[in-house]
């Protein structure tokens, strides 16, 4: 499970053509600060929507380091060439995830390393201490508070 990540007002242009295979891309020099901070294996990633004409993908980046964004995971396998628009953007994957106002499931105690999701996303209310935890994966789940 990925923690989404957002920034207001993201968007930028392809530097170098990219083909329908690469899971990586590089954007218009000095822009990519515009997007969030993202590393490899820390679970937090962000979508993107490359335009071209009538041609979109939605890509899932899960590492950006300046303005190289890699780790991506593609919506399909289109090529696009340098120039083409990028921009941060929500979508029905992220929204699905969200917790809907009210349903919550309530745990006495830290749910991470015991607690089964009941959905991909959930949170959780830790009773005890009052503190919410987010599911990341399996039985692993972040502290969203007091951390």
């Amino acid at each position: 499970m990925t923690e989404y990540k957002f920034t207001n007002n993201a968007v930028t242009t392809l530097s170098a053509d990219i083909g329908g295979g690469d899971t990586s891309l590089v954007v218009a020099s000095g822009t990519g600060a515009l997007f969030p901070s993202v590393s490899t294996g820390d679970g937090t990633g962000f979508y993107i929507l490359v335009e071209e004409g009538s041609t979109k993908e939605w890509m899932l980046v899960d590492d950006r380091s300046g303005d190289t964004f890699s780790g991506i995971t593609r919506g399909d396998t289109n090529s696009f060439n340098a120039g083409a628009t990028i921009k941060l953007a929500l979508n029905a994957i992220v929204l699905t995830n969200f917790m809907q106002k009210g349903v919550y499931r309530e745990y006495a105690g830290s749910p991470d390393g015991v607690l089964v999701a009941s959905y991909a996303g959930e949170e959780v209310l830790d009773t005890t201490n009052s503190v919410w935890y987010k599911h990341i994966s399996s039985t692993t789940w972040k502290l969203m508070n007091g951390a």
